[in-house]
């Protein structure tokens, strides 16, 4: 069982630019997934969606997409404090993760761990960098 983190911005992905998400992730993953994603990120989506915009709109269709994600993967939601990122890349260096994101300075610090990341790759597909 792979479990891939996945933080706020690579949730709104796939509303921004269309990607399945589900499928993708199948695509570049050979075996079962279990897609983690931190109650910060979760409340950033709350946050988020209240508010106008694009990414307003991606994060309603994140949370309004929930269950689709649940049909297709195993969803933890796991108790995280403080800020968001900085979480992630803690999480990401304590246990055996991979990480979604399109945080390029995120994706940096966890890449220089030797923390596997998944990103978009072009603006259709995701890939590990």
């Amino acid at each position: 069982m792979k479990k891939i983190l996945a933080d706020t911005n690579f949730l709104i992905t796939q509303y921004e630019y269309r990607v399945d998400l589900p499928s993708e992730l199948r695509r570049i993953v050979h075996e079962p997934i279990t897609l983690v994603i931190a109650s910060g990120a979760m409340d950033e989506l709350k946050t988020l969606a209240g508010r106008a915009g694009k990414k307003a709109s991606g994060a309603r269709f994140v949370l309004q997409n929930m269950g689709r994600l649940r049909e297709k993967f195993t969803v933890e939601i796991a108790p995280s404090r403080g800020e968001v990122d900085g979480w992630i890349f803690k999480f990401a260096k304590e246990n055996a993760v991979c990480v979604a994101t399109n945080d390029v300075p995120l994706r940096k610090r966890l890449l220089a761990l030797g923390v596997p990341v998944i990103a978009m790759k072009g603006k259709s597909k995701l890939d590990f960098v």
